[in-house]
C-alpha cells in the first residue's frame, strides 16, 4: 500500500496528502521481512512476485540489499534521545540523521532543528521526504555523503550495524566496521560543541581491540552511554538485539 501510494504521489509529481500520509507513516522498512526476498521461502513467493512488478530491478536490488540494517527506532527510544539533545543545551541549527530510515527522528524533531536526513534505499527515502516535507532527505549511502568537516550543529540517529567495512577514503581510512564508520564520520561533521546521540552495536563499546574508539574518542569526548534492553526494538523493527 505505501509503495502504490507513492506511485501516485510521483506520477502526479505533487506532495502526499495528510491520508496519504497516513499509509506512509505505517512503513517499517525491509529489514522485519527478510524472507520475502530469499527465493527458498515458498510461503512467500506470491508476495516476492507482486513486489517485482512493483519496483524497479534498481529498486529492488536497493530493497534486498537494505535488510540487514533496516530495523527503525521505536519512537520512545527517538524521544528520550532527542530529549538528552536538548538537556546537553541544544537550541538550534542543523541536524544530520545518517541512515533516517522513514523519519522517526526528524518527525520528533524540535521546531528549532533543521533537520537533514541521509538513506540509501530510494522507497524508504521516498517515504521520508513526503512525510517530513520540510527535511533535506538525501537519498545516497552515507559513506557517499560528501559535506563539510563541522556541517552540523548535532548528529542523532540509529546507525546500521554490521562487520563488514564501507569504503569511504575520506572519513574512514582505517576500516572499521560500519557502527564505527557512521560513528566516526558523524564526530568529524558535527562542528565543535556540538553533540552525535547515536544507537550503536554493543561491539562498539565491547570489542576487544579498542582503535574504533581511539579513534573516536581523539576527536570527541564520551559524555555517557546506556545499554538498552535486547527486546527494545522487537515492537517496532521485529528485532532483538542488544544495542547501546
Amino acid at each position: 500500500a505505501v509503495i502504490e501510494t507513492l506511485r501516485r504521489v510521483q506520477v502526479d509529481e505533487r506532495p502526499a496528502t495528510r491520508a496519504e500520509q497516513d499509509i506512509l507513516a505505517r512503513w517499517s522498512g525491509w529489514g522485519a521481512v527478510p524472507e520475502v526476498f530469499d527465493p527458498r521461502r515458498d510461503t512467500y513467493a506470491t508476495s516476492r512476485e507482486h513486489l517485482k512488478t512493483l519496483l524497479t530491478p534498481t529498486e529492488y536490488r536497493a530493497a534486498e540489499a537494505s535488510i540487514l540494517n533496516a530495523h527503525y527506532t521505536d519512537p520512545a527510544v527517538a524521544a528520550a534521545m532527542w530529549n538528552a539533545v536538548r538537556d546537553a543545551g541544544f537550541t538550534g541549527g542543523r541536524v544530520l540523521e545518517p541512515g533516517c530510515g522513514a523519519g522517526t527522528f526528524i518527525g520528533l524533531a524540535p521546531p528549532e532543528a533543521q533537520m537533514v536526513g541521509v538513506e540509501n534505499d530510494p522507497i524508504t527515502a521516498a517515504v521520508a521526504a513526503h512525510l517530513y516535507p520540510s527535511a533535506q532527505v538525501r537519498m545516497e549511502g552515507f559513506e557517499t555523503t560528501r559535506v563539510p568537516n563541522g556541517s552540523f550543529a548535532a548528529v542523532i540517529g540509529n546507525v546500521p550495524f554490521g562487520k563488514f567495512v564501507v569504503s569511504d577514503p575520506a572519513h574512514n581510512p582505517a576500516g572499521f566496521t560500519i557502527h564505527n564508520a557512521f560513528l566516526l564520520k558523524s564526530v568529524n561533521l558535527t562542528a565543535p560543541g556540538g553533540y552525535v546521540v547515536a544507537l550503536t552495536s554493543h561491539f562498539t563499546m565491547d570489542a576487544v581491540t579498542p582503535r574504533a574508539r581511539q579513534a573516536i574518542a581523539a576527536r570527541a569526548e564520551l559524555l555517557g552511554a546506556v545499554r538498552l534492553p535486547s527486546n527494545a526494538f522487537a515492537r517496532v523493527a521485529g528485532t532483538s538485539v542488544v544495542t547501546d
